[in-house]
């Protein structure tokens, strides 16, 4: 099997700020970064590195996502950390996304392509796409057309990369407030729809994250075929920081499981921090399941990742590079437990790079 992104650039923190100092800080590089400035305090970690850079010029785009409920007590944290980023980086903008279109579609991904769709990308050497504090539904839209638009030499001497701040307990104790209906990710509706190919085969891969029954159950009820059953392979992170993790999962979704008739013999375990994981592991998945039903009529893979930024960033490769249609339930609004703290250690921190001069061969 060839993968795109294999071999792929992937950095830890210690190796980016390097990257940083001999790669980056140099006159001839204008650095883009994008990201978000809501309430998550993994918004100012990116930021923060950045801003120490003296050699090169660095401009921002930090998305405002705005949501159906008005939650004063978070919009205050991210005023607060839009303001900690101006500060950091004067040339940054802040445009405001609507999530939602009347309250009920979602629209956020198609809003955040129009935000950055009259940017001078020629001007820039490299982007950055900081995931740390957006939404699966504006940094998946994002990525895939930043990577179907310049992934392929489009702009000659652009470079994009990814950067994704992981706290697990981060991602755990902030919980979205679902809507009443799942939809499909702009961007990530596959190359054929799901009811135009109901007699095929079809394939579920929901990463199963603490807290997220209610979303992952509307999904199902949205992919949901009349004739034709569906196959669940629930992704568990293994390893992961919490070795009791996969145990409380289990037992958390244990009804959802049989809902969903999933046999134990069909999870798929990818390693919490390393999110070339989860991408080899979902497309190794593909690639057996259309060899297995390429002959029997063909077979739909739809992905629903949740939770674990890492996971998630690996899904999201998988998606671009087979074309998967990503199934989700925006949030409304977000619940953040009391223990997510203001201020963000810097935890586990990925630089991956996507396209550009590392692959020139």
């Amino acid at each position: 099997m060839k993968l795109r992104w294999d071999p792929c650039v992937v950095q830890d923190a210690t190796e980016f700020d390097s990257f940083l100092a001999g790669y980056v800080n140099v006159e001839k590089r204008r650095c883009l970064l994008i990201g978000g400035a809501g309430f998550d305090p993994r918004a100012t970690l990116v930021p923060r590195k950045f801003s120490g850079l003296r050699g090169c010029r660095v401009d921002g785009l930090f998305f405002r996502e705005e949501r159906v409920l008005d939650q004063p007590l978070l919009r205050q944290r991210a005023d607060a950390n839009e303001a900690s980023i101006r500060g950091l980086l004067p040339q940054a903008t802040f445009p405001r996304i609507d999530i939602f279109a009347d309250g009920v579609t979602a629209v956020g991904g198609r809003r955040a392509l129009e935000a950055i769709g009259a940017l001078d990308y020629p001007a820039f050497t490299d982007i950055y796409v900081d995931i740390s504090a957006l939404s699966c539904g504006v940094f998946f839209s994002v990525v895939a057309f930043l990577v179907n638009a310049f992934g392929r030499g489009a702009v000659p001497g652009l470079n994009l990369h990814l950067l994704a701040a992981e706290q697990p307990g981060i991602d755990h104790n902030i919980h979205g407030v679902p809507a009443e209906t799942a939809s499909m990710l702009h961007g990530f509706k596959g190359t054929r729809s799901l009811d135009g190919s109901e007699s095929e085969a079809l394939l579920w891969i929901p990463t199963l994250s603490p807290g997220e029954r209610d979303p992952l159950a509307k999904i199902y009820q949205f992919i949901q075929r009349t004739d034709t059953p569906i196959d669940v392979c629930p992704i568990v992170p293994f390893p992961c920081s919490d070795p009791r993790l996969p145990d409380c999962l289990v037992e958390e979704y244990r009804e959802h499981l049989a809902t969903w008739r999933a046999d134990h013999r069909n999870f798929l375990y990818a390693a919490q921090s390393d999110p070339l994981d989860s991408y080899r592991a979902i497309s190794a998945l593909c690639e057996n399941r259309h060899r297995i039903f390429q002959n029997l009529g063909g077979s739909q893979v739809v992905l629903s990742p949740f939770g674990n930024k890492m996971m998630s960033l690996g899904a999201m490769l998988a998606a671009i590079e087979k074309g998967l249609p990503v199934a989700m339930v925006e949030s409304i609004g977000y619940e953040a437990d009391s223990a997510v703290e203001t201020e963000c250690k810097e935890g586990i921190l990925r630089h991956v790079w996507l396209c550009g001069e590392a692959y020139a061969e």
